[in-house]
């Protein structure tokens, strides 16, 4: 079966609604087998059997120039921004150098076509291998260091959420704001607000050149900023530390660098949204166990033979402690918790499915589990985190001999952190953060049998449904009682200090117990039923 995917076949799936055929051969024997994102300007090695996005191509000239370059390195398709400029010259060129020519959809986003495109470009065991490329030697910081040689100004590359991607080697230069970004890598919510509220975003991205800006706040400096984008896709900006506005020339050589950063940062998230779905992928396929959990471990970077492993389930409590917007955030917590482990479990890969952090540390067939280092690494992690993450909670499975079982280890996993979730909403000892199965042994065995009560079909009524009624009927607090003198392994002093209460009423009380429920109070194995009740109710 041949390698890659088919121009046909792509123009089947997407047709309509992304893409259009305008000239040049077409069928199932024009394959691919790269995405390639290529600019006019740019001068690099292009793959054989791409399909070529040529990002900012206009005119029936240019389409013919690029496909001029692309035709002599054996690429075979070539798509621009339509509605593209189709005359005579196109088509022969198109069919002389076998290269089809597709339009994509005013509007359509550049890197969702890529997205799209990518998993069936590629072929062989690694489906992502193909993200393509043209340059791999184009850098946001060479980009940064580049115009800032030019400007003589210290330069940074942000994304649209203000995040620092790359910046100038100069920035001793900047003002305090500047170096709290760099330092952040990503420009603090106090210096982005003015931005906002005064309209500097607004102008710069509806700015068809640099735009120059006052000092918006005490303490900056006078700025330049260009808005980098893909066409009529929006992907960030770029911002010099400038006295003055720019020259005609240097404000030429500032859009000259967005349009190469834009074509630089296209190609970064095409590459990182490939990397993190292959992540996914992998993450699945091991915590599936059996044959899916063999042939993903075969992928990994290990530096042996990986036999088994164990695998960490972490998530948030839901306890009303943490905002809900949290929860949109725990893929950046996945991938610092990658981040973590990796430093000294370079095998480890984590990703989040649903709203479950899962991690799997592998293990080897001539060294035990390393649970002592990923216990230390875990509780320094969700020590370090915020505020807003002081609700994530962290469950380790048991190690596996084989990595076919490691569903199990999952299993042991999503325990220990329901576990976990459980006992932080409830009252008692401070909650814990991060345990394994022995550490929670008797919570988790309540818990199963909790699950197990609740597939009771036939009702059952037992003496703390006859207290809870009697309660309810009376206005009294039999049940509450109970429990704080079972709490209190029968002390009637301690129970009564607790309730506010004379000991004689808290005696008369007890008696008044065993009436309503015609339970022996004396017997111990009784008491232990009444205390796994209220465990069970909890």
């Amino acid at each position: 079966m041949p390698k890659g995917d088919s121009v046909a076949a792509v123009l089947e799936r997407l047709g309509r609604s992304l893409l259009s055929h305008e000239t040049g051969p077409v069928g199932e024997a024009q394959l691919f087998e790269h995405v390639t994102i290529l600019s006019p300007v740019d001068d690099v090695p292009i793959p054989a059997r791409a399909m070529v996005l040529g990002v900012g191509v206009h005119g029936a000239r240019g389409i013919v120039q690029l496909l001029e370059r692309i035709g002599d390195a054996g690429a075979t398709a070539l798509v621009v921004r339509g509605p593209a400029e189709i005359d005579v010259e196109v088509h022969a060129r198109a069919m002389q150098a076998s290269v089809s020519v597709l339009s994509l959809v005013g509007g359509a986003s550049w890197l969702r076509l890529a997205t799209l495109l990518q998993p069936r470009s590629a072929g062989g065991d690694d489906p992502w291998a193909a993200v393509g490329t043209a340059d791999t030697e184009l850098d946001l910081f060479k980009i940064a260091n580049s115009l800032s040689g030019l400007l003589d100004a210290p330069v940074t590359i942000e994304d649209r959420d203000s995040r620092i991607l790359a910046f100038s080697a100069d920035q001793v230069r900047a003002d305090e704001a500047r170096k709290a970004s760099v330092l952040g890598q990503q420009v603090p919510g106090v210096y982005q607000t003015p931005l906002t509220d005064q309209g500097i975003f607004h102008r710069l991205y509806a700015s068809a050149r640099p735009v120059f800006i006052e000092p918006f706040m005490r303490g900056a400096k006078p700025r330049v900023a260009f808005r980098v984008s893909a066409a009529d896709e929006l992907l960030g900006s770029i911002w010099a530390v400038s006295e003055e506005p720019l020259s005609p020339v240097h404000e030429q050589a500032m859009m000259e660098a967005a349009h190469v950063a834009a074509i630089a940062m296209l190609r970064s998230r095409i590459a990182a949204d490939a990397a993190h779905r292959m992540r996914l992928a992998t993450v699945a396929a091991l915590l599936q166990g059996g044959q899916p959990a063999w042939q993903a471990a075969q992928k990994l970077s290990a530096p042996r033979t990986v036999t088994g492993g164990y695998v960490l389930a972490a998530g948030l409590t839901h306890d009303g402690r943490v905002p809900v917007t949290a929860t949109a955030g725990l893929d950046h917590v996945a991938g610092s918790l990658t981040m973590l482990l990796r430093g000294e479990l370079p095998s480890a890969v984590c990703a989040l499915l649903g709203d479950t952090i899962y991690g799997i540390v592998p293990t080897y067939a001539d060294e035990p589990a390393d649970l002592a280092t990923v216990r230390r690494l875990a509780t320094g992690f969700v020590q370090r985190l915020g505020r807003d993450w002081r609700g994530l909670v962290i469950g380790i499975g048991a190690p596996v001999h084989h990595l076919t079982d490691l569903n199990r280890s999952r299993d042991d996993a999503d325990l220990v952190l329901r576990v976990l979730r459980c006992s932080a909403a409830g009252a008692g000892t401070p909650p814990l953060r991060l345990a394994t199965r022995e550490d929670v042994y008797g919570r988790s065995l309540v818990l199963r049998l909790s699950d197990l009560l609740a597939g009771e079909t036939l009702p059952h009524v037992g003496p703390l449904d006859r207290l809870r009624a009697y309660d309810r009927t009376h206005d009294a607090a039999l049940l509450q009682t109970l429990r704080c003198w079972l709490d209190n392994f029968g002390d009637i002093s301690a129970a009564s200090e607790i309730l506010h209460v004379h000991k004689n009423t808290l005696r008369y009380r007890l008696k008044r117990i065993t009436e309503v429920t015609g339970v022996d109070l004396t017997d111990a194995e009784m008491r232990f039923e009444l205390m796994l009740q209220f465990r069970l109710d909890s």
